[in-house]
């Protein structure tokens, strides 16, 4: 039932995702006073960025959507996933509740973001179980020791010894988020009055020339 659900999610998350981050811009009453939403929000959206980044730039699992269905090819029982066991995953649902803080939503924090979080738990799931498939008692240990989403802080002055950061790969693999997340920020502050329709426009004239900078370093190939 897992496997089907997290298929359909997969197959339909290009549609389903989209509608689900577009609470984040419904009116809503607030949580915090303005300033405690943007420290906060701030500070959770930097980490989920600092830990997708970490985990891309350090060893990643190939995981998720492949020809529609859920895929995985190996688990990787060290580094950033000795300590937990989907750091990625981790890292999407600190942005997300990052960002529901940040826009002071109280119907994206209370109500749509459970939402993700039942979604991500039912495609961990519906992954782990081909992962089991394949490894059997080696995933089964692996599972015993590392939690599923919570790091183990406990492990993390030994979990990255031995492992280089290539700060290339992660910037190629994670700037087309960075552009959307900025992006987002910056309607965010403007549908919240804290910027001008002025400085909008100019924060997102800086955020394009960035993109497209990344964009054309891309295909210079300074980024392989």
């Amino acid at each position: 039932m897992f496997i089907k659900f997290g298929n359909w999610i997969l197959r339909c998350r290009q549609i389903i995702f989209p509608i689900l981050h577009a609470g984040l811009f419904l009116p809503s009453s607030n949580i915090f006073p303005w300033e405690w939403s943007f420290l906060i929000g701030g500070v959770l959206i930097v980490a989920g960025v600092l830990i997708r980044s970490i985990t891309i730039g350090l060893e990643y699992v190939i995981k998720g959507n492949f020809q529609r269905k859920i895929y995985a090819t190996i688990h990787v029982p060290n580094g950033i996933y000795s300590l937990c066991r989907n750091p990625m995953y981790f890292g999407n649902l600190l942005l997300l509740f990052g960002f529901g803080i940040f826009s002071n939503s109280k119907l994206f924090v209370l109500i749509i973001f459970p939402i993700f979080l039942l979604l991500y738990l039912v495609i961990i799931n519906a992954e782990e179980s081909k992962l089991l498939e394949k490894y059997d008692d080696e995933y089964k240990k692996y599972k015993a020791e590392v939690s599923m989403l919570l790091p183990d802080l406990n492990r993390i002055q030994t979990a990255f010894k031995g492992f280089h950061f290539n700060w290339k790969w992660a910037l190629k693999r994670e700037y087309n988020s960075w552009f959307l997340y900025f992006s987002v920020i910056d309607v965010l502050l403007f549908c919240n009055g804290q910027i001008g329709s002025a400085m909008t426009i100019i924060s997102a004239v800086i955020i394009i020339i960035l993109y497209a900078l990344l964009r054309f370093l891309e295909k210079m190939q300074f980024l392989d």
